[in-house]
């Protein structure tokens, strides 16, 4: 079975390669950044709402982050294949149905009266978000050439979805403290059709001229093998030493076999192993695994601990915020403007780096009891490791990939991020119940001590793997 080689640019890549400097290109990343936004937006828009979902829907304390994992884990489990329908069926199309989809599943959400409602609905919001991602990100990758036009619009991409994912915080508390917390799932319906309209006004569809074979079982076995993993974590009502949480982690095991075994036999497989193997793809893949489990983890203990313990309002913790954002955006422009000079590598080392700063200086902090004495500064800090690390994560991931592969990386990306986020929230979940739960300074100083120790992983990993991109890389 033969593909029309994807070097050869889609209609809509055309168009925006053709002409940079145009309305209708401009119209082009409007819509893709304005779907990516959504996207982020509703990955943490419900994380200043979860004390508010958890009293009205009756969630229990061990289930209320499926709230949160429902979300990220079919979003991130489904992300790989979401590339290759798109490819299959086109891009506009799939765009289309993973929006409509997606703003459908918020309705749901905004509407449900119990856990499990919430819960499946956020579900099919993930399966949305997969849909649509890596066909946003792998256009701006193939539209692009590799270089400064990348980077720039890498960091264009990287700051609307660390923005999203931070006016989403923002947002989310504006309307829990006013028209309620369903309205953060009904502000996506606007939205989403804003976004329909859009698509099918501006954008040309396109897709391989014979259709590759779509890599189901690789894309059901992996994800089933995440969500099992992240349930026996999060599976506190039995201890580990219980058989059905070491029964579980035997299928997640066998799954994980069968599904490399899948992949090594598949045309065309939903993880090309051969990208696994390229130094820098792999390497920035495992940092932004480890990004997402502590930046996940972030957010989610830093507004359980404003409103828990220093007793801010939904409105108050989405204002707390707010330095965070502003200095996301200046040091996203300080990265795009001196990246040439400092270089990828060092820029990713100087971002994770203030990440984890940060994080230690929460943890030492936390048990002050103050927003200006424990959270203030270590917003700062992370705000500008935010705004560091995304465009070269990014930039270091694509280098010297094919165009053929650009799909398959774009999925490989964002599940790291959402996957790592995923399990690094059980993880970390799990360790502070061990220690008392979110009910004193003491367990959130274990918590983002933790994300400490993930963000010095992670930087290891940048010193002793990362190379320089002028270096040649055996595919």
């Amino acid at each position: 079975m033969t593909v029309r080689p994807t070097d050869e640019p889609s209609a809509t890549d055309k168009r925006a390669t053709a002409e940079p400097g145009s309305v209708l290109t401009r119209l082009i990343l409007l819509t893709l950044l304005m779907a990516e936004l959504l996207i982020q937006v509703d990955q943490t828009i419900v994380n200043v709402a979860l004390p508010f979902i958890k009293r009205d829907l009756g969630f229990s304390e061990p289930g209320l982050p499926w709230v949160v994992n429902a979300y990220a884990l079919l979003y991130g489990g489904l992300l790989l294949i979401g590339g290759r329908i798109g490819d299959v069926f086109g891009r506009r199309r799939v765009l289309i149905i993973g929006i409509t989809v997606f703003t459908v599943a918020s309705a749901v959400c905004g509407f449900a009266t119990d856990p499990a409602t919430m819960v499946v609905g956020r579900a099919v919001q993930g399966v949305g978000g997969a849909l649509t991602a890596p066909v946003v990100l792998s256009l701006i990758i193939t539209s692009f050439p590799e270089g400064p036009k990348r980077q720039k619009a890498l960091a264009l991409w990287g700051s609307a979805a660390a923005a999203g994912a931070l006016f989403g915080l923002l947002l989310g508390g504006l309307l829990t403290s006013g028209p309620g917390w369903p309205f953060s799932f009904f502000l996506s319906i606007p939205i989403g059709l804003a976004i329909v309209v859009l698509s099918l006004t501006t954008l040309t569809d396109s897709r391989a001229e014979e259709r590759p074979s779509l890599d189901v079982v690789g894309a059901v076995t992996i994800t089933a093998a995440l969500l099992l993993t992240v349930f026996v974590f999060l599976d506190t009502d039995n201890p580990w030493s219980a058989p059905q949480r070491g029964g579980l982690l035997v299928v997640v095991a066998g799954l994980l076999v069968l599904f490399f075994a899948v992949e090594r036999r598949q045309e065309h497989p939903v993880v090309p192993l051969h990208l696994l193997r390229r130094r820098n793809t792999g390497g920035a893949l495992g940092i932004m695994m480890m990004w997402g489990a502590t930046q996940m983890s972030y957010f989610y203990f830093v507004t359980l601990y404003l409103q828990g313990q220093l007793g801010f309002s939904a409105l108050r913790t989405g204002i707390a915020y707010l330095p965070l954002i502003a200095i996301l955006m200046v040091s996203a422009q300080v990265c795009t403007k001196t990246v040439d000079r400092v270089g990828l590598r060092r820029m990713l080392v100087l971002g994770l780096s203030f990440l984890g700063v940060g994080m230690a200086w929460l943890g030492v902090a936390a048990p002050s009891v103050s927003y200006l004495g424990a959270v203030l500064g270590p917003t700062i800090l992370s705000g500008i490791g935010l705004g560091l690390t995304m465009m070269p994560a990014g930039s270091l991931a694509t280098a010297g990939i094919a165009p053929t592969d650009a799909g398959a990386v774009s999925g490989l990306f964002n599940t790291a991020m959402l996957v790592g986020g995923s399990l690094g929230l059980a993880v970390l979940t799990t360790v502070t119940q061990a220690t008392g739960g979110l009910g004193d300074t003491y367990s959130f100083r274990v918590g983002f001590l933790s994300c400490t120790a993930i963000m010095a992983a992670a930087l290891a990993v940048a010193l002793l793997v990362i190379r320089v991109p002028s270096e040649p890389e055996a595919a």
